[in-house]
């Protein structure tokens, strides 16, 4: 054996030596928890019961949540489903475009653009919890959002006596209001990054045929950041989807479940209700799947039509 390979052999045993600590932990923590989990999916077992009490159930855990076998399981599963369908349209329909704008706002200012970025990345850099306590304050019946409409005598009619996440026609819309200032930063980000990246001799050559503002937006910047949409699409969608903390802090699906999504009615199920493990980990599943088709329709539809 050569000099050269020994060399080589001893630079691969060295390299799995130094990744035996991570992929101990994946197998071990990780891909053990993915296939525990899809296990369980198939067996009854109540939350805080030992696994030797375990009942096969095959794809009945399935059947109660979408097909009816529980009617109230199912009723619940599919109106969160429904929640988590709007807070997703309701993000690609406007965080998409409202950060595009402020990006391409950012990048024509010239002057204090490091102060104005710093200001639209608070959301970011600020604990989660403490943004929900503060927007839970804003719509709390006392809060500052009554008090403002309060101020103005054609709006005080809107004024929510219970609050606005304490109504059963405001409390969604007020929740998708935050979720939506939440996120729009960090696909800003995405759209600022990828606004650099297009060239300016294409703007200059736009604007030597007198091309307007919208039309250099629709002919160059928009098909000039398609990857980018794609990746912020996908974003958006797999974070609405799968949506907890927010609802949980601030409303916990209430009132009466107008604010329910999946992820709160799975770990009702699983730790609250105590009423099984088993039909969370089925709803947890159909969950990724769900998210996954969605994510791979959304790359399709929004591939460049030559990559087709």
């Amino acid at each position: 054996m050569s000099q050269r390979s020994k060399i080589k052999k001893q630079e691969i045993v060295t390299a799995y030596f130094l990744l035996t600590p991570a992929l101990t932990l994946f197998l071990v923590v990780g891909l053990f928890s993915i296939v525990f989990s899809i296990g369980l999916s198939f067996f009854r077992l109540s939350s805080g019961s030992l696994l030797s009490s375990a009942i096969f159930a095959g794809i009945d855990n399935f059947r109660d949540f979408l097909f009816g076998r529980d009617q109230l399981l199912t009723r619940n599963f599919w109106r969160a489903l429904g929640h988590n369908i709007w807070i997703s349209g309701s993000m690609i329909c406007f965080v998409i475009p409202l950060s595009l704008s402020l990006a391409m706002l950012l990048q024509r200012i010239g002057r204090g653009v490091a102060i104005f970025r710093t200001v639209f990345l608070i959301p970011m850099v600020t604990a989660s919890v403490s943004i929900y306590y503060v927007w839970t304050g804003i719509y709390n019946a006392r809060g500052s959002l009554n008090q403002f409409l309060a101020n103005i005598p054609f709006l005080d009619n809107l004024i929510q006596a219970n609050g606005w996440l304490g109504e059963l026609n405001t409390a969604l819309p007020s929740m998708i209001v935050m979720i939506i200032w939440s996120a729009i930063p960090g696909t800003l980000i995405l759209y600022f990054a990828g606004l650099q990246t297009i060239d300016k001799n294409l703007y200059e050559a736009a604007d030597i045929d007198g091309g307007s503002d919208f039309q250099k937006l629709l002919h160059i910047t928009w098909p000039m950041l398609t990857p980018i949409t794609v990746i912020a699409v996908v974003i958006n969608l797999n974070a609405a989807l799968q949506i907890f903390e927010q609802i949980w802090v601030m409303t916990k699906g209430g009132p009466a479940g107008s604010t329910m999504v999946l992820n709160v009615l799975i770990y009702q199920e699983a730790f609250v209700t105590g009423a099984g493990l088993g039909r969370a980990n089925a709803m947890g599943w159909s969950v990724f799947l769900l998210t996954f088709i969605m994510s791979l329709i959304s790359m399709r539809l929004l591939r460049d039509p030559a990559d087709r």
